[in-house]
């Protein structure tokens, strides 16, 4: 005699061994993968059975109730063909469980040929026409809420890498040496190449540091946490290295993470020379890096503004597998950035190339800064002045003329000197 009963914990190795076989309702590609299945019946939300009789288990059926809808998920039976009607009884008894929790309407999905679509119409399940079946598998490394909230992390919005103008040799650099050894690992596996585990990413201020990081996590589909060493100060000695080492610790508990430590040289700059943290937080923040590269997917990124000022032990191979330059943009690169402001902001015929000419020493936080100031003008003028036109060569060019450019011939000098120097890619 056969006996449907809910599932227990201690039923699960049995269950599993059920689930090796094909079943009456779909798993695998065309259903819940096995993963996902022992996933669903671990959770509060599922209504799983099973079929009992002396010889042990012999059918298992799993269910769950999202509002008033009831989904059959799997239904598997020992018996080929289910002539002893194992599959009735689960089926049976899961509507009724799912109807008990309150589902008013219960759908599955079969493919068209599945044995079980004419158990099913026979029961009064009907095919709903013009209804498409639409799947997303979400990647098994995205994070809890609660635990990228509990390290300031967030996950970066799809697509920003591919939306990074300009900026080519650098983004083409990132790209092969960073991006695709961790995105490919069974390819970097076979060429034996090590996925990077850190890198430091130096330049002048504005130049985009912050972005390439940002655009690696989008890039990877990894969440982003920014650790700033100056938030650390003031804390005291002892709580500074203690915070920093709780940040780490909840970080690597994520199952994926970009960690990104901006103005690193005030925790590993050379002996002696100012810091904004004490030298037990750089102590601390030296520990934790062989766990980061212990991690298998987490990645540290490290930017600096003053590559020079760094200890050259801190950047040694071992520590970090790359040293990146993030240099000023080139004329293509800032033809590239104000293509694309001028398209976002306006309609009208503008000479790109007299705005590249006008902003030579501009970084592409300096050119974003004077398209919106632009941008601005133009929408005081039609304001104030009811001229109905979107912005003008003319305004970009006095908006240009009135920013203050970040960089300096110096500052660009120092750079190609610190790339020469430093840069190891």
């Amino acid at each position: 005699m056969t006996m449907v009963r809910s599932y227990q914990a201690r039923d699960l190795g049995r269950v599993l061994r059920l689930w090796e076989r094909d079943g009456l309702l779909a798993a695998g590609s065309e259903g819940l993968t096995a993963e996902q299945a022992v996933d669903l019946i671990n959770s509060d939300d599922a209504v799983a059975l099973v079929a009992e009789d002396a010889d042990g288990l012999v059918g298992v059926a799993l269910g769950s109730v999202s509002g008033s809808v009831g989904w059959l998920q799997r239904i598997t039976v020992l018996d080929d063909g289910d002539p002893t009607g194992v599959g009735d009884q689960l089926l049976d008894s899961l509507e009724s469980d799912l109807r008990g929790r309150g589902a008013r309407k219960l759908v599955t999905a079969v493919g068209e040929k599945d044995e079980i679509r004419a158990r099913l119409e026979q029961r009064g399940y009907r095919t709903v026409a013009d209804l498409v079946w639409l799947e997303r598998e979400v990647p098994s490394n995205l994070p809890l809420v609660s635990d990228l909230t509990a390290v300031g992390g967030h996950m970066i919005d799809e697509g920003l890498w591919e939306n990074l103008k300009g900026m080519d040799d650098a983004k083409r650099i990132i790209e092969q040496r960073v991006i695709l050894p961790l995105a490919e690992p069974d390819l970097a596996a076979r060429h034996s190449v090590a996925p990077p585990k850190a890198i430091v990413l130096f330049g002048p201020p504005g130049t985009g540091k912050t972005t390439f990081a940002k655009g690696i996590a989008s890039r990877l589909g990894w969440p982003f946490v920014e650790v700033q060493p100056s938030e650390l100060s003031g804390e005291g000695t002892e709580r500074e290295a203690a915070l920093l080492a709780g940040m780490f610790e909840r970080t690597l508990r994520l199952p994926a993470a970009v960690i990104f430590v901006d103005e690193v040289e005030d925790l590993a700059s050379v002996r002696h020379d100012a810091r904004k943290v004490s030298p037990r937080v750089t102590n601390e923040f030296l520990k934790q890096i062989p766990r980061m590269r212990e991690a298998p997917h987490h990645l540290l990124v490290c930017a600096t503004n003053a590559v020079g000022r760094l200890d050259p032990a801190f950047v040694r191979p071992g520590r970090f597998d790359y040293v990146l330059p993030v240099g000023p943009p080139d004329r293509a690169a800032r033809e590239a950035i104000w293509q694309r402001y001028v398209a976002e902001i306006t309609d009208e015929d503008v000479d790109v190339d007299r705005l590249v000419e006008a902003s030579e020493l501009f970084t592409p936080a300096d050119i974003e800064f004077a398209a919106r100031k632009a941008a601005q003008r133009a929408f005081e003028r039609e304001h104030f002045e009811g001229i109905q036109h979107r912005a003008v060569t003319k305004e970009f060019l006095s908006a240009i003329g009135e920013t203050r450019p970040t960089l300096t011939a110096e500052i660009v000098e120092r750079f190609r000197e610190d790339t020469e120097a430093f840069a190891r890619d």
